[in-house]
């Protein structure tokens, strides 16, 4: 049998793990800690300037650890990476190599599960949020609308001089119990109607309605689909209002430029607060612009019943769509594209 070597395991450990004498130098550096504090193949800086950017703390503890023999322990320890500010689970312990050598082990272990889990919290309290708006509002504002539209019409057959302004009262009368009906479909879950079918034939009837759109506004649509996806269990009519508010937000975030639909098999990242609910393979779709992509204040309140950017809209699209595909099972997210420029709705639904 092979002789076991137990750096092995640490080389392929998905956690950064680094030991330094007590000189400060590093003894052993694995590849995660090197990615995840920016260290370059085959380079070995001392801690101060290995630390120096990003994380100048971590040497003040290894230091700490020599001296005082007091061990470190964060679960939320901050970290910069460029522009942005990532949160790691950060130890710093002695530990004994070589001829029982007293070294400092220093283990970062990326955290996105806690961030992931505490954004859907916020996404079911918003989502309970218009359960309790829907629960006290929808009836009490629909029988009055019924009452309005009546005698809206009565007056423009009675009275020609006024029918215009009645058509106008009838219109705006539909467009208030359209909005009513989806706040009572929020509240009460609509049951799925189920049915085997293939995604890419749903997207082609969105991209259909929205030729039009993309013409006008000169967006190159790009279909970038999987042809080796099965048929997929959904409710076709609600995932179809699903993507089409996803491509509608798409076009009017992007103002032009490239529209990007694409499809993929995936494993589910996304935390789950349903201790039921088993991940597993899912299929996503992506809805990807090249606009101005979501700003810090916007993606406080992504979600948020009645929050809008849009001069007409009512805010209620993205926290509809997120109900739908947890109906589904599935998961509705929305991010930056890496390097800055536009960003991804994904929607992730489960396969089998």
């Amino acid at each position: 049998m092979k002789e076991f070597n137990p750096l092995n395991v640490l080389v392929s450990f998905p956690y950064g793990v680094a030991v330094f004498d007590q000189q400060l130098t590093p003894v052993f550096m694995n590849p995660a800690f090197r990615e995840t504090f920016g260290v370059p193949a085959g380079s070995a800086p001392h801690a101060p300037e290995l630390f120096a950017a990003r994380a100048p703390e971590v040497t003040m503890h290894i230091e700490r650890l020599f001296r005082d023999g007091m061990s470190y322990l964060n679960h939320d320890f901050p970290l910069a990476a460029g522009n942005e500010k990532r949160t790691i689970a950060l130890a710093v312990h002695t530990i004994d190599y070589g001829q029982h050598i007293t070294g400092a082990c220093v283990v970062a272990q990326d955290t996105p599960g806690k961030k992931e889990l505490h954004r859907e919290f916020e996404k079911e309290e918003k989502m309970a949020m218009l359960s309790m708006i829907t629960a006290g509002l929808a009836h009490e504002i629909k029988n009055p609308l019924s009452g309005i539209r009546g005698a809206a019409q009565l007056m423009g057959k009675e009275n020609e001089a006024l029918a215009e302004y009645c058509s106008l009262i009838i219109n705006e009368t539909d467009r208030i119990n359209s909005l009513v009906t989806e706040l009572m479909d929020m509240g009460r879950g609509r049951k799925l109607a189920m049915e085997k079918i293939n995604i890419h034939r749903l997207l082609d009837d969105v991209i259909l309605l929205q030729q039009t759109v993309f013409r006008q506004k000169k967006i190159e649509l790009v279909r970038d689909y999987d042809p080796s996806l099965p048929t997929v269990n959904i409710d076709p009519a609600r995932i179809k209002q699903t993507i089409l508010n996803l491509v509608k937000n798409a076009v009017e975030a992007g103002g032009g430029g490239v529209l990007r639909i694409r499809t993929r098999t995936a494993l589910d990242p996304t935390a789950t607060i349903n201790p039921r609910h088993k991940k597993g393979m899912m299929m996503a779709v992506d809805i990807i612009d090249d606009g101005k992509g979501i700003s810090p204040e916007a993606a406080k309140n992504l979600f948020t019943p009645f929050n809008t950017t849009k001069t007409h809209g009512t805010g209620l699209g993205l926290v509809l769509s997120l109900k739908i595909a947890r109906d589904h099972g599935g998961s509705l997210t929305l991010t930056n594209n890496p390097g800055g420029k536009g960003a991804t709705a994904r929607l992730l639904l489960p396969l089998g």
